[in-house]
């Protein structure tokens, strides 16, 4: 039974009606609703019910009589005048419930309320829309007799893509029937333990529950609205159900003080995160009062000592500081400010939290937003705002403090024997904002250059023995290169190239493609090396080397051009062009871009706006960055449009001389490896060029090879990835929307593979929809020629998409290896989520279907669908003629 504690002081007829006076009515009337299974949105705008509950005159007055009593605690309150504005409402609920019931007796038979309401348009029954909405929800409901009867029929409604207020009455109408107990017991099973039960309503409401324990597809479609943040009210609704749940006394288990003891740590897991407390300070109160229940001694002892118990109890320093700064702002811990402010205090000074918090967390990126969130959340409490400033301020220091005693380097060798791993967490720890460069980052550097000269460290750099490894290699240098910048800052970077460790192969930098550039630092507190090759045994980390002035043979040098047309600016070829002195700006800065003030070219590493390349095209400002180049807009001068060029610039291997367009790689080994990628390179341009027939690949223009590497100049697109469409469109879209997107991109494929190609690479980063309407596909870096049985090929992934062959240079790929990539992307769009990796699978097969997700497809359509997900290559449609076949005859029913 819920705890009826706190209910909102109500003013008009409209707050009495709202959600949360409809959570109030549904705890003070739950033994009455429950057995007729009514909602209180049924019971209050719909005349029958109304009159049928108005009639058993001493259980109305006594819900009244309760209601007004918690109500009169409030300062100002008294009891008899909200007893009197109560019985008001209720009169006022009567009388316009019945003018109700005579509007909607002139709908027509044969038409369900909410439809013939929205067919009305802005003209409504007694001409309250909000409320008439209602009424005609609550007639669709009340003549169902069973909770999951009306669950499914407000999930039919809420999946109408049609009317937002439709939407927003539902959610709150699920939240009336989610917040009763016996609904619950009908949705989710009579025998759960209410601290079960509590646990069950949090993977709900957080999407997590298990579609193969639970079942029934209404579970599932709730699942899904909950995760995508569709029921907002409904949330609220749980929340409050759990909430009064634990302030209720009945016990959550059998009684047994371990099982309880069990079940509330369960709860506060799950309501307690690094994004904050979920309920806020209602919530702490809540877990706070159920926690003092373990005691043996009650009342404010009990209470302060479950602050201090509770909190002490959370080994993660985020949610301890998470939970003591809401707590503090519940009313009953008015009285216990001093004990809370002494456990912050003591918590940003606990070594031992602030260990497992750096250690523990793999992401340090996260750790760092989570950790500003919580001294935010710290600043913000209501507790005397110089001790918060004072502990916060600790709190900022502690990481650092922590690190500066060597007790990190000392954990992580404990707990990872690999140095290669053991190095990327001391870069990213030292990389962050928790050091300080006055504090630890000395100490850290010494830390890493200790690992770094040992000869096992060399080693396992040398011959990463896996993909994964081959990644953490990339990391790791990535993060080198960020603390030589942090060494010399404030200056801007100098252009500096790496030094790959001998033994790493031009296979592990052909994967770096949409990596970061690489650039190894020195991080000797003495500086960098000398310009020029390093020492003999200086090798990787250690060493910065200078790039060799030196230009291949026969490579042409390019030079800024003058010859660019007047009024184009040679940064974004706008024709507005530069702008004159005043408002706009200086002179001789352009309008809409700031160039040549504001540029996001770096100098030494990008060519210079205005570049003339193979003496036609201009390269402007840089639309992208990736591990093997850039890509710059450019300008025609023959043609005079815009166009996109792309240049092959992998700086681990190369570096650009000196005032000048020209690049050289860093050493006979480099330039080896630059040779092999850059005939890819070309060999991407050429395949392109071959498909240039095909609408719907992005047009190639020309390449060419210039300043001792290459180019490939295309059709400049405008529009969006179908990443950042689905992103637009909330997350996901609907079958129809889905296939206009992918078909024309399944027809290219079919004509790249009838050419012997394999695209290698398809999800929604590499589908474009242009502003004109069409579908282009993006990214043929990776593409191959189908690769006959035995044949070895390189290893190309993006986990959710690759299929199981790919992970294996000797899989057998093929079109089936596109069809997988293809469904892959058709399941993101539809369910929002990307489909398990392939590795994870291998294990435990497992692919949510999206009708349990909540998707409405044709049973036809979704089991094509899957199967094209098949792990093995031969379950799967074997071209894209064949998987378009079989979705046209599922849509069609054939």
């Amino acid at each position: 039974m819920a705890m009826l504690d706190e209910t909102e002081l109500c003013g008009a007829l409209a707050d009495y009606h709202a959600l949360p006076a409809r959570l109030v009515i549904g705890v003070a009337m739950r033994s009455y609703l429950d057995p007729l299974l009514l909602t209180p949105t049924e019971l209050i705008h719909l005349a029958k019910p109304l009159k049928s509950c108005l009639e058993q005159g001493s259980l109305v007055e006594a819900a009244i009589t309760r209601i007004a009593t918690i109500q009169a605690r409030a300062p100002g309150q008294d009891l008899q005048l909200r007893r009197r504005a109560i019985r008001a409402a209720v009169d006022e609920s009567w009388a316009k419930a019945r003018v109700a019931q005579v509007a909607f007796a002139a709908m027509p038979r044969g038409r369900t309320s909410v439809d013939w309401l929205l067919s009305q348009g802005s003209k409504t029954p007694t001409g309250d829309a909000d409320y008439d909405l209602r009424v005609a929800i609550g007639l669709e409901l009340v003549d169902l007799k069973t909770w999951n009867g009306k669950l499914d029929r407000l999930l039919e409604l809420h999946q109408r893509d049609r009317d937002e207020r439709l939407a927003a009455a539902v959610d709150g109408v699920i939240g009336d029937i989610l917040a009763s107990s016996a609904a619950g017991a009908e949705l989710f099973g009579a025998n759960l333990l209410p601290g079960t039960l509590l646990g069950t309503l949090c993977d709900l409401l957080f999407g997590r529950i298990g579609m193969e324990a639970i079942g029934p597809n209404r579970v599932g479609v709730l699942n899904a609205l909950f995760r995508q943040n569709k029921l907002p009210q409904a949330k609220a609704a749980v929340l409050d159900r759990i909430r009064r749940q634990l302030k209720a006394p009945q016990p959550l288990g059998r009684g047994a003080f371990d099982q309880e003891a069990e079940m509330l740590k369960t709860l506060v897991g799950h309501l307690l995160t690094r994004d904050g407390l979920i309920g806020g300070a209602a919530m702490a109160d809540a877990l706070t009062v159920r926690y003092s229940r373990r005691l043996e001694q009650g009342g404010a002892s009990a209470y302060r000592r479950s602050i201090v118990g509770l909190g002490e109890g959370q080994s993660d320093l985020i949610c301890r500081i998470h939970y003591l700064t809401r707590v503090a702002a519940a009313p009953a811990a008015e009285r216990h400010a001093d004990e809370i402010l002494a456990s912050l205090e003591a918590a940003v000074c606990n070594e031992l939290l602030i260990e497992n918090m750096l250690v523990q967390t793999p992401d340090t990126a996260l750790l760092e937003r989570d950790f500003v969130r919580a001294l935010a959340a710290l600043r913000s409490a209501p507790l005397p705002a110089d001790a918060c400033e004072r502990i916060a301020a600790k709190a900022e220091r502690s990481v650092d403090d922590y690190v500066k005693t060597g007790q990190l380097a000392v954990r992580l060798r404990q707990v990872e024997p690999v140095l290669r791993r053991r190095t990327v967490r001391l870069a990213e720890v030292a990389c962050s904002s928790l050091i300080r460069e006055d504090g630890a980052l000395p100490l850290m550097r010494q830390h890493i250059l200790e690992i770094v000269r040992q000869p096992q460290f060399q080693a396992e750099l040398a011959q990463p023995e896996s993909e994964v490894a081959q990644a953490e290699v990339r990391r790791l240098l990535e993060l080198l290169d960020r603390l030589r910048q942090l060494a010399t800052a404030p200056a801007p970077p100098p252009v500096l190239p790496p030094v790959f460790p001998a033994g790493v192969s031009a296979a592990l930098v052909s994967q770096a493609a949409v990596q970061p550039t690489l650039e190894v630092a020195q991080l000797s507190p003495q500086g960098p090396s000398p310009q020029g090759l390093p020492p003999k045994g200086m090798r990787g980390a250690e060493t910065i080397l200078h790039p060799v002035s030196r230009q291949p043979a026969g490579a042409p040098s390019s030079k800024p051009a003058s010859g660019v047309k007047p009024g184009l600016c040679p940064s974004c070829y706008t024709t507005q062009g530069t702008a004159q002195r005043g408002a706009q700006g200086s002179a001789g800065t352009c309008a809409a871009c700031g160039f040549p003030e504001k540029s996001d070219n770096r100098p030494g590493v990008h060519l210079v706006p205005g570049m003339l390349l193979h003496g036609r095209y201009r390269a402007g400002r840089v639309l992208g960055q990736g591990g093997f180049g850039a890509t710059y807009l450019g300008w025609d001068d023959r043609l005079q449009v815009k166009v996109a060029i792309k240049e092959y610039y992998p700086a681990n291997l190369i570096a650009r001389i000196p005032n000048s367009a020209a690049v050289s790689p860093f050493s006979d080994e480099h330039a080896e490896t630059f040779a092999a990628g850059l005939e890819k390179f070309l060999e991407e341009a050429r395949t392109l060029a071959r498909l240039r027939d095909v609408r719907e690949i992005v047009g190639v223009q020309d390449f060419f090879e210039e300043n001792g590497t290459a180019y490939l100049v295309m059709e400049l697109l405008e529009g969006r990835t179908m990443k950042k469409y689905l992103v637009d469109s909330g997350g996901r879209i609907d079958v129809k929307r889905t296939l206009a997107v992918v078909m024309p991109i399944a027809k290219a494929l079919q004509a790249i593979h009838d050419q012997g190609l394999i695209h290698r690479d398809i999800s929604p980063d590499n589908i474009f929809l242009t502003n004109g309407g069409d579908r282009k596909l993006l990214d043929f870096g990776a593409a191959r020629q189908t690769a006959r049985p035995g044949a070895g090929m390189t290893v190309i992934l993006k986990p959710g998409y690759a299929p199981p062959e790919q992970y294996s240079n000797e899989g057998r790929q093929g079109p089936w290896s596109d069809v997988y990539a293809l469904c892959a992307t058709i399941y993101l769009a539809l369910t929002g989520r990307t489909p398990p990796d392939a590795t994870a699978r291998f294990m435990n097969d497992k692919v949510p279907k999206p009708s349990e997700l909540g998707v409405a497809l044709a049973p036809g359509f979704e089991k094509v669908l899957l199967s094209g997900l098949s792990m093995r290559w031969q379950d799967r449609p074997q071209s894209m003629k064949d998987l378009l076949r079989a979705m046209t005859n599922a849509l069609s029913g054939g």
